[in-house]
């Protein structure tokens, strides 16, 4: 059985410098791959040559010998290249030559591959024994509360326990989320080296419009025109129609949750205890599940497996299947 890190692991394996030549980042929690892959990019790749030797690709849009001919092009102006390769399992078809390169790597570049899929999926179990495997699961309880004090130490500041619990009942657990009211909370804070209770009740309630958030908000109220401009600007902030497609499934999945218990006839406390959800995600999730019958959530379903299929395939542009999406889930009827 092949012994995965987690994320704490890898972050001590960069500070330390040992960096592997094969990776692959697994299950679901997006931001921490992507804090981790910047931390390699600094690492690996010298500033004066990222535009030469830091190359990313999604494996819909891109060809599996697109990506390995750029993973053995030597470097240029510097030692190593970066290449990350997301949602590789989109390559199953073409196991064998992925498999082949994986035995010989490229000597000259960290080559990451990225799955929102776990080790127990049959793609990417067949490639797990060739690299150093990282699962990025959500944090939560402790090690939440741990990342959100580190990184607020990280930047000078100290924040208590009793602040961070009211951070999360204001937020909820989305590391995207977290992340914006903490930077707004240290801009806030000033020279002050504790961030306050009081700072976080005073800030947060009057700025919580995170884009995602919002976005996904606007979309399970099914409201088109606002869902279809936060996509876009997601889009122009670099979320790729993909992970936009992953964002809205994963909050189907919640609804459909929140409603299955619900008609079990679970209490709420008992609902948000069971799915891990705090109270103020809870009922935003909860207000929104009213929303869908079960028969629209498994239409919902359908539609997200065609707008994946449309893309894996090229049939349509991902920004328009993405789109498409949207109108289609707000019409769901």
């Amino acid at each position: 059985m092949v012994k995965s890190l987690t994320y704490w692991d890898i972050l001590k394996n960069i500070k330390s410098k040992k960096i592997d030549k094969l990776y692959l980042f697994t299950q679901e929690e997006l931001f921490l791959k992507r804090q981790v892959e910047e931390l390699l990019k600094a690492e690996v790749v010298d500033t004066a040559s990222i535009d030469f030797n830091y190359n990313v690709f999604y494996a819909e849009d891109a060809t599996v010998d697109e990506v390995l001919d750029t993973i053995k092009t030597n470097p240029f102006l510097g030692e190593r290249r970066l290449v990350i390769l997301k949602n590789v399992e989109k390559y199953s078809a073409y196991e064998k030559k992925l498999i082949a390169f994986l035995k010989n790597p490229a000597l000259k570049t960290v080559f990451v591959m990225e799955t929102t899929k776990k080790t127990t999926d049959k793609f990417v179990k067949k490639i797990t024994p060739y690299a150093t495997v990282v699962e990025f699961v959500s944090l939560k309880g402790p090690a939440l509360n741990k990342w959100i004090a580190d990184y607020a130490l990280g930047k000078g500041k100290r924040i208590s326990f009793e602040g961070i619990a009211i951070l999360l009942e204001k937020v909820g657990n989305e590391l995207d989320t977290i992340i914006n009211a903490l930077n707004k909370l240290l801009l806030y804070a000033g020279d002050n080296m504790i961030i306050s209770e009081m700072d976080i009740e005073s800030l947060i309630k009057k700025t919580r419009q995170d884009t995602r958030f919002t976005f996904l908000n606007a979309l399970m109220n099914k409201q088109t025109s606002k869902a279809l401009e936060m996509a876009n600007e997601l889009s122009r902030n670099g979320k790729h129609a993909a992970d936009l497609i992953g964002l809205i499934n994963w909050q189907m999945k919640r609804i459909e949750s929140v409603k299955a218990l619900a008609g079990d006839g679970y209490s709420k406390d008992r609902m948000a205890k069971e799915l891990n959800m705090t109270p103020y995600v809870f009922n935003i999730v909860h207000k929104q599940s009213a929303l869908f019958s079960s028969r629209e959530i498994q239409r919902g379903f359908e539609l997200l497996l065609l707008s994946d299929v449309s893309i894996k395939q090229g049939l349509k542009s991902p920004g328009l299947t993405l789109e498409t999406l949207i109108v289609q889930l707000c019409t769901n009827k």
